[in-house]
Order: structure tokens, then C-alpha cells, then sequence
């Protein structure tokens, strides 16, 4: 956009604003201004300087913490066991309360673990609540398999488990 001075009705404008600029003008003075350096996209979040103890796998950077991929199965596992009792007939009631239960479950740990974003968390807990919510067990398919790996979990429970009770390394020596 171009204006010209000379237009009518612009000069007397112009002429006001350079005036008042000109009776509050104060010499420049610096401003010192602090500039971080960029992090680099595959750096790991830094973990919160409140917190004494570093959440558990900290450094591990997986789709769902460790423990979300545990909630879900085991909740899923939890659900399906109950419908032979009630012989399928309260499965629309297990649906809906499984998905009530695991959801604050995987949204927390994904939080206060795992570090995401209260959006990213979010997301996540319901995927996962809307697995466990399935009117079918999803353990042994595809989905659980999936979770698994989406988790960082091994297939074998016995790896799982040494993974879960050996001590973290604090980093690279």
C-alpha cells in the first residue's frame, strides 16, 4: 500500500504524528536481549529441574510409556475375564467402564511420566482407552501387538520383566 503526503486530508495528519513523535523523542538506547540457541530436533526433552528422581525410562522415547502399554493390556485382560462370568450379557456396561477406568490411567502416565503434552496425553489415553473399551479382547491379536511394540515392550514376559527390575543407566559414560 502506497500513500502519498500530498493527498488532502493525509498532510495534516502526518505533519500531527511527526510533531508528537518529535516532542516525546528520547535518545535510542540499547536493550540487551538474550537469544538461546536453537536445540537440535533429535535432542531428548530436558527432564523438569523440580523433580529429584527422574520418571521411570526417562530416556526411553517410545509412542506410549512402558507402564501405558501395561495399563492397557492388563485392563483389557481384566474386562474380557469378567464377560464369561456375566455370559456376555453386561458387555455393553464392561465396554463403557473399561474405557472410564484406563482412560485417567494413560493420561497420567503419559503426563507425569512419560512427559508429553497435556494435547499429546490426551490423544494417547484415548487410543488406548478406546482399545480397552473393544468389545473383544485385544491381547492376543494384532492390537496387542501393537501396543506392545508402540510401548517398547518385549513380546517375552520374562524379557519384560527383566527389563522392568534392572537398574536405568544415568547416560553415556
Amino acid at each position: 500500500m502506497h500513500f502519498d503526503l500530498t493527498t488532502p486530508g493525509l498532510t495534516g495528519a502526518w505533519n500531527v504524528l511527526a510533531w508528537s513523535m518529535s516532542a516525546d523523542a528520547q535518545e535510542p538506547q540499547e536493550v540487551p536481549v538474550d537469544v538461546l540457541p536453537p536445540l537440535p530436533k533429535d535432542s531428548a526433552r530436558p527432564l523438569s529441574p523440580s523433580l529429584p528422581n527422574p520418571p521411570p525410562f526417562a530416556g526411553l522415547r517410545t509412542f506410549y510409556h512402558p507402564a501405558s502399554g501395561v495399563v492397557i493390556l492388563a485392563f483389557d485382560w481384566l474386562a474380557f475375564g469378567t464377560d464369561l462370568v456375566s455370559d456376555f450379557l453386561a458387555l455393553p456396561v464392561i465396554c463403557v467402564l473399561s474405557f472410564l477406568l484406563t482412560f485417567p490411567f494413560l493420561y497420567l502416565i503419559q503426563v507425569k511420566w512419560s512427559l508429553d503434552t497435556k494435547a499429546s496425553a490426551l490423544g494417547k489415553a484415548f487410543l488406548g482407552a478406546f482399545l480397552v473399551g473393544l468389545p473383544f479382547p485385544i491381547t492376543g491379536t494384532l492390537l496387542g501387538a501393537a501396543v506392545l511394540a508402540l510401548a517398547g515392550l518385549p513380546g517375552n514376559p520374562v524379557e519384560a520383566l527383566k527389563k522392568i527390575t534392572t537398574p536405568q543407566q544415568s547416560g553415556p559414560r
